[in-house]
């Protein structure tokens, strides 16, 4: 695998392991209004709650270090300020793999979360050896739906599952390596 090729750096951003010390930075990000709409399953009460997760996230990248089988979740930096900006991640849905990400409110509309979405992507298929990756919104995210197309993700299909703990209506992308 090309794991070490972490972080990525693109045009804009460094695409990074997350650390013990993002913990502050993911708490006031999740707190965000956009981050409580659209990925309420992550947000955190405090610190001391996202420094839970954190480790768990952490242990995943040498047990399974397999999006397949763990989430793999990097965080994005951006890279003229250094300031964390928000996650990209891989998470393993049935026998496919998920990528989800989250932005910052200030840093969206900018094309960070597609360049994030294309980085992370070209290096999974690298390192992962995947057939495709699918991208799953709320197809009421407009801005997700559109930055997984911007980013060359095909729409798959409408459908209702599970999703950020409730049942609802998600629209289906797919990213091919080919």
């Amino acid at each position: 695998m090309s794991l070490h090729q972490l972080p990525l750096e693109t045009r804009s951003l460094l695409i990074r392991q997350v650390v013990l010390d993002d913990a502050r930075d993911l708490v006031l990000l999740s707190n965000e209004q956009t981050f409580r709409a659209w990925l309420p399953s992550q947000v955190y009460s405090d610190e001391s709650h996202a420094r839970s997760v954190l480790e768990l996230l952490i242990a995943q990248y040498s047990n399974p270090a397999d999006p397949r089988k763990g989430a793999y979740v990097l965080v994005i930096e951006h890279k003229a300020d250094r300031t964390l900006i928000g996650h990209v991640g891989l998470s393993p849905i049935d026998d496919d793999v998920e990528i989800g990400f989250a932005i910052a409110q200030r840093y969206q509309a900018h094309g960070f979360a597609v360049e994030a979405i294309v980085a992370v992507s070209r290096w999974a298929f690298r390192s992962f050896k995947l057939d495709r990756i699918l991208g799953i919104t709320s197809s009421a995210n407009i801005a997700s739906k559109r930055a997984l197309v911007r980013a060359e993700c095909v729409h798959q299909e409408d459908k209702l599952m599970r999703f950020q703990g409730t049942e609802q209506p998600v629209s289906v992308y797919a990213l091919s390596a080919a």
